[in-house]
């Protein structure tokens, strides 16, 4: 996932060229007002154009900030410039600052998780047959017919996640991929965010999900961020875990979100989490990009 603080269009065309050649599959950017990013929809286009083989995603678009109708129209758009190469995070958005500083309210987390799962129904409505219809507390459309059709059908991947259980519920329901993140609540990173971050809770969470989505369960990807990549030392490194995620060193290597040691070692610890937990689906932040490169090659090999 790169944060989208690039210099110039030539520069960010370069990066994604770069991600492409490392071996990756997927380029990511978020959606956040309250820091200097580019919005990701048309950087995901750039990007797609500059690296043919990549994928591209929104992780994730806040679905707080505009009507999902909007939403879904500017999506299908993407996907049919990128010939069919986008998937759809969407969240309820976790950041206070980024409504507060354009004046948006800030609604408690329950209601934004209610908006959330009606606009998963509208995007599924808009890029269904039209005329689309839907009718829910939060949004109605009434005989949508105008709009771009996605190229993937019957839509591009969506993906949902969280930290709490009542969003992880309702992705095990809604979303192709369920992403498993530290719990934000509290709009910030601190120790209630590290504690649910463990490789315990992440277990509690996937039980959520599992209970939740039923018979569905096997058609789900799960996915992680994984915030620190530290090739070195692997006893160095799971101390760093530790410290950071305030858990005991003998756990540290069940963290979810961390890799620690040699290429090997975290190819190892990959693998095992995908036999253990079904996570198959991992995403690196920027400043790991090159770290995570050698583990690529060795998966790859």
């Amino acid at each position: 996932m790169a944060s989208g603080r690039v210099e110039s269009g030539a520069a960010w065309r370069a990066y994604a060229r770069r991600v492409a050649d490392l071996g990756y599959d997927t380029l990511s950017l978020p959606n956040h007002l309250a820091n200097q990013t580019l919005a990701p929809l048309p950087a995901l286009v750039a990007a797609a154009d500059a690296a043919p083989s990549l994928r591209v995603g929104t992780l994730v678009i806040d679905n707080e900030s505009v009507h999902p109708a909007i939403i879904a129209n500017e999506c299908a758009t993407v996907d049919v410039l990128t010939d069919g190469r986008l998937e759809v995070g969407i969240g309820a958005g976790w950041l206070p600052a980024d409504h507060t500083a354009i004046g948006q309210p800030w609604a408690p987390a329950g209601e934004r998780i209610e908006r959330l799962a009606e606009a998963v129904e509208v995007l599924r409505a808009a890029w269904g047959p039209p005329p689309a219809r839907f009718e829910g507390r939060h949004y109605r459309i009434d005989g949508l017919s105008a709009g771009a059709r996605p190229v993937q059908q019957p839509h591009p991947p969506i993906l949902v996640g969280g930290g709490g259980r009542k969003v992880l519920e309702l992705a095990a329901r809604v979303a192709d991929i369920v992403s498993f993140v530290p719990n934000m609540a509290a709009g910030r990173v601190g120790p209630e965010s590290a504690a649910s971050a463990t490789g315990a809770a992440t277990r509690e969470k996937l039980a959520w999900v599992r209970e939740a989505a039923g018979a569905r369960f096997e058609q789900l990807e799960l996915h992680v961020n994984v915030t620190l990549v530290r090739l070195g030392d692997r006893a160095e490194g799971l101390a760093k875990v530790a410290r950071a995620y305030a858990t005991a060193e003998a756990d540290a290597a069940e963290v979810p979100h961390a890799l620690v040691g040699s290429a090997e070692e975290i190819a190892e610890d990959v693998l095992r989490r995908r036999d253990e937990l079904g996570i198959t689906y991992l995403t690196v932040f920027e400043g790991s990009v090159d770290a995570f490169a050698p583990v690529i090659a060795r998966l790859r090999a």
